[in-house]
C-alpha cells in the first residue's frame, strides 16, 4: 500500500524501485494465457468472453497501477476515476439504443424477415443492390 506523506527523496525511491519487469513479464504470462483459453480451451461463447474479459480488466488494472503510477498517488485519484467511469457508462448506456435499434434502409437489406421501406426517388442505391444488378 502505499504511503502518503513521503519527502521528494522518498517518493524517487519506492517509484524506481517499481517491478516494471516483474509487471511485464507477469502481462506477457496473461497474454499468453488469454491465447492458449481462446485457442484451445473448448468453452461456450458467454464463457470465453467472460474469461477473456476478466483477464483483459486484470491486464488493465496492473498497467494503470504500475506503468501509469497510479499505485504510487494518493487516494484522491478515485475522487477523479470514480465520476469518470459513472459518466463513461451513461455515455455508453445513452448510445445503445442508437446502435441496437436502427432503422430498416436500402443500406441493411440483409435484415431479415423485415419489410424494406421503398426507395425514394435520387437516392443512392445501395452497394448491396448494385452488386446483385452487375452480376445479373
Amino acid at each position: 500500500m502505499a504511503e502518503t506523506n513521503l519527502t521528494h527523496d522518498q517518493e524517487m525511491y519506492v517509484e524506481s524501485h517499481a517491478p516494471y519487469m516483474k509487471i511485464f513479464f507477469l502481462l506477457a504470462l496473461f497474454t499468453a494465457a488469454e491465447y492458449a483459453y481462446a485457442t484451445f480451451l473448448p468453452v461456450g461463447f458467454a464463457m470465453l468472453v467472460l474469461g477473456l474479459m476478466v483477464l483483459a480488466i486484470t491486464k488493465a488494472t496492473l498497467v494503470g497501477m504500475y506503468f501509469m503510477h497510479l499505485k504510487f498517488e494518493g487516494k484522491w485519484v478515485y475522487a477523479m476515476l470514480i465520476p469518470a467511469s459513472i459518466l463513461a457508462l451513461i455515455l455508453v448506456c445513452g448510445l445503445v439504443p442508437d446502435v441496437v435499434l436502427q432503422p430498416v434502409t436500402e443500406e441493411n437489406p440483409d435484415l431479415e424477415d423485415i419489410q424494406s421501406t421503398p426507395v425514394q426517388p435520387g437516392a443512392a442505391a445501395s452497394t448491396a443492390w448494385t452488386r446483385s444488378v452487375i452480376r445479373s
